[in-house]
């Protein structure tokens, strides 16, 4: 039987096929011309590469964050087909997050395993920690005390995030749901659901004080 590819492992395949081509940016002190080349190259250095790419992403430079995601894509697919409770989307929701959190300078060594780990360790250990949404927005720089509701009105009416992803953050970090029971009401797929939420939570994270003085 032909094994099932999870729609959103799917969607950033595609993606990637469109990115590989793009070159380097000419900043990036990497080797490769293209993306493909530079992706296909990080198993040489990989901690070099991946801790030029977090610190790139850190300083908001997405693409670079995205690179690292195409690399850790397959640890996330097999992390995910040996647990019972989480699915692919899960583990790449949380990954993006700990992108952006990654401590660089305390553990410059094994990142990819490192981002595994804590991707691993988070996914698992959500069920037990605090709310979701105190969660979300601890990740995207907002203190819990502030209302969903208002975050999302705030982050819509500012033009960072639309409607559309609006209402997944809110289903989702608001009312509690879980992927695929938000997915029901707002008439689209479990997977659509997180990979709204996690493009939306990458777009606040550098607009989390804005997000504070005006919601």
């Amino acid at each position: 039987m032909r094994h099932r590819v999870d729609p959103l492992v799917r969607s950033l395949n595609a993606e990637w096929e469109s990115l590989a081509a793009m070159p380097v940016p000419a900043a990036w002190s990497l080797a490769g011309s293209t993306l493909g080349e530079l992706l296909h190259g990080i198993a040489d250095d990989p901690d070099a590469a991946l801790g030029e790419l977090l610190r790139r992403h850190a300083a908001g430079d997405e693409l670079a964050g995205r690179v690292v995601m195409q690399a850790m894509l397959g640890k996330l697919i097999r992390l995910a087909a040996q647990d019972a409770r989480h699915c692919v989307g899960d583990y790449v929701a949380e990954c993006w997050l700990r992108l952006a959190q990654y401590p660089l300078a305390r553990r410059p060594n094994r990142i990819a395993a490192n981002l595994a780990l804590d991707t691993r360790l988070r996914v698992r250990a959500g069920d037990d920690r605090r709310p979701i949404a105190d969660v979300a927005l601890d990740e995207v720089g907002v203190p819990p005390r502030l209302d969903v509701s208002r975050l999302v009105r705030a982050a819509t009416r500012l033009g960072l995030i639309d409607r559309e992803a609006g209402a997944c953050l809110y289903a989702v970090y608001g009312l509690g749901l879980r992927s695929h029971e938000a997915a029901e009401p707002l008439r689209i797929s479990a997977a659509l659901v997180r990979s709204r939420n996690a493009r939306a939570i990458r777009q606040l994270a550098p607009h989390a004080a804005t997000l504070v003085a005006v919601a």
